[in-house]
C-alpha cells in the first residue's frame, strides 16, 4: 500500500464520518458544508507535491466563503470561476498542523503506512472537534463573518497588515443591507489606501458594490 492509498483509506474511515456528523458532504480530500444563504465552509486535506509512494506530507486547509464574497469572485473571475467552491476561494482561510508541531511553524503530517495515516487522521479529527468545527459553524451563522472581519482576523490575514482587504471584506458583507454609513466608511477606506497601481481595480470594486447596495435597498 502506498502512502497515498493509506491516507485515502484513513481519511475515508476516520475523517469522513466525523465530517458528515457535522453536516459536511464530500469525500477525501475535500468536504464542504453550505447554509441557506449560499455561504460555504470547506475542509481540505492537501498533500505535498513532493510526496512519494513511500512518504507523504499533508496539511489541512480550512476556509469559509460567504455568498457576497463569492458573488464578487464570480464578477472578478468570470469564466475562470471554479464550478465548486474550493478552499482557496475562502474569505476566511486557516491551516491546521500536527498537534506536536511548534507554534508558528508550518508543520505537516507525515504518512508512510496505514498506522501513520490513521494517526494523522485521528489528530486532524481531534483538532476539529476541540476547536475548529465550532469556528466554522460560527462563521456560517448570520453576522458571524462580519463579526470576524470586525475582529480583524481572517485566519492567515490580519487587519494590521491588510487594511484595504478588510475594508473590502466589510463592504461586501454589508452591501446587501443597502447604503449605510458603515458601508460608506469601508468603501472610502478601500479607495483611500489602495496602492496606486490598484486604483482602477479599486474603482471598479467600489462601483460594483454600490450597485449591489442599491439593489439591496430596492
Amino acid at each position: 500500500m502506498t502512502a497515498q492509498e493509506a491516507l485515502k483509506v484513513a481519511l475515508r474511515n476516520v475523517l469522513g464520518p466525523n465530517a458528515r456528523s457535522h453536516g459536511y458532504k464530500g469525500s477525501a480530500p475535500t468536504w464542504r458544508k453550505s447554509n441557506a444563504s449560499g455561504d460555504w465552509a470547506v475542509v481540505n486535506v492537501q498533500s505535498s507535491s513532493w510526496s512519494t509512494a513511500e512518504r507523504l506530507r499533508c496539511v489541512v486547509n480550512l476556509a469559509v466563503a460567504p455568498e457576497p464574497w463569492l458573488r464578487w469572485q464570480r464578477e472578478r473571475l468570470g469564466a475562470g470561476m471554479p464550478k465548486s467552491v474550493t478552499e482557496y476561494l475562502g474569505l476566511y482561510r486557516e491551516r491546521l498542523h500536527p498537534a506536536e508541531a511548534p507554534a508558528g511553524t508550518d508543520g505537516w503530517w507525515e504518512v508512510r503506512d496505514a498506522e501513520s495515516a490513521v494517526s494523522a487522521a485521528t489528530d486532524i479529527v481531534a483538532q476539529l472537534e476541540h476547536a475548529w468545527w465550532p469556528v466554522l459553524d460560527r462563521l456560517l451563522t448570520p453576522g458571524g463573518m462580519l463579526q470576524q472581519v470586525g475582529n480583524g482576523d481572517l485566519g492567515y490575514m490580519k487587519r494590521p497588515n491588510h487594511g484595504v482587504f478588510f475594508a473590502r471584506a466589510g463592504a461586501l458583507l454589508r452591501m446587501d443591507q443597502g447604503p449605510s454609513d458603515a458601508l460608506e466608511a469601508d468603501l472610502q477606506t478601500a479607495l483611500d489606501f489602495c496602492m496606486p497601481e490598484e486604483k482602477e481595480n479599486a474603482e471598479q470594486f467600489d462601483a460594483w458594490v454600490r450597485e449591489q447596495a442599491r439593489r439591496g435597498a430596492s
